[in-house]
């Protein structure tokens, strides 16, 4: 019996043991944002985190908004040393296209993708494909679902109806060259402000309108300093989820790697809901704000920009051809 005992205890012991053996090793993962808290790249960060602690209680995931820029890929993020990195994760705009497949830039171009439908069809399709095998490459990050922002809009103190209100205004653009070149051929003046100096360019008359989505307008309360809303739907607001390729392809088990994976997939749908649950709801609160809404003609605007839009397509964006994105 005390033999039985014993041995039914080592069996125990070596079963515990195993157990501890097989445990994962604990894993610390930055997410990283320029937007703040109550922006819906924020809110999805805070969703891809709930999603993967919930399938990998050894992820311990942290969260740092309004760092960083939307208009630059800090290096820092793609570094290979763990040390050396600010995040493993980062959730931003279209600026790893333009900085790493400028070619592919008609993903984020006014006026070249229909709705947010479309954008993922593309996003799937064969061009797709390339665009995120360009981006692991050269911008050393891995790509992910996207995440809808919801159609960008206009805002200015003074009705835009027609292709001919455009002429000399200021409009606060972020330095994206081909979105300038796009306005510009319909007489805007450029005004490039970082995104956290938008209110005070509005406010002070550095810049007389902006471009951007709801959530945008909404929290950064540019209806105090705008009394026009312009539903010009020009251009299909997405996100950025991206990981830093060292971390996800060499730090990563394949395991862990598709709970990150489906974790972004997640929050991404997740994400894309809550906007198009909401888009309604902000244009309500905006009108509230005091803001007008106004309805222009979108067809004639669009029509004034498609020679520029061809332009780009015959000149930067040549993987491709509009005709063959619009079927897609």
């Amino acid at each position: 019996m005390k033999f039985a005992l014993t041995g039914i205890a080592l069996a125990i012991a070596s079963l515990i043991a195993g157990a501890a053996q097989a445990a994962p090793a604990p894993i610390n993962l930055r997410v990283v944002t320029p937007f703040a808290t109550g922006h819906i790249l924020a809110d999805t960060a805070v969703k891809f985190k709930q999603e993967l602690e919930a399938r990998a209680p050894h992820i311990t995931v942290t969260i740092q908004t309004s760092v960083l820029n939307e208009q630059t890929i800090d290096p820092a993020f793609q570094k290979c040393a763990a040390a050396d990195r600010v995040g493993e994760v980062l959730l931003t705009g279209g600026q790893p296209i333009q900085d790493y497949a400028p070619a592919y830039f008609f993903f984020n171009g006014p006026y070249v993708i229909r709705d947010f439908p479309h954008l993922q069809e593309v996003w799937e399709s064969k061009i797709g494909d390339s665009l995120v095998k360009l981006l692991e490459s050269e911008g050393k990050m891995v790509a992910f679902d996207p995440v809808y922002r919801g159609f960008r809009q206009f805002t200015a103190n003074k009705p835009i109806n027609t292709p001919a209100d455009f002429q000399g205004m200021k409009l606060r653009l972020p330095p994206v060259p081909d979105w300038i070149s796009v306005w510009q051929s319909l007489g805007v003046v450029p005004v490039q402000v970082p995104l956290p100096g938008i209110y005070e360019a509005l406010k002070t008359g550095a810049a007389e309108a902006s471009e951007g989505d709801l959530t945008q307008i909404k929290s950064l309360k540019l209806y105090e300093v705008q009394s026009q809303l312009i539903m010009t739907n020009h251009l299909v607001g997405f996100g950025m989820q991206m990981a830093n390729a060292c971390f996800y392809r060499q730090e990563l088990s394949k395991g862990d790697q598709s709970k990150v994976r489906l974790a972004l997939k997640k929050a991404a749908q997740w994400g894309t809901r809550t906007i198009q649950d909401r888009e309604a709801s902000l244009l309500a609160e905006l009108q509230a704000s005091g803001m007008k809404i106004v309805t222009p003609d979108a067809a004639a605007i669009r029509t004034a920009a498609e020679p520029a839009i061809n332009q780009l397509f015959a000149s930067k964006w040549t993987v491709t051809t509009w005709k063959k994105v619009l079927d897609q």
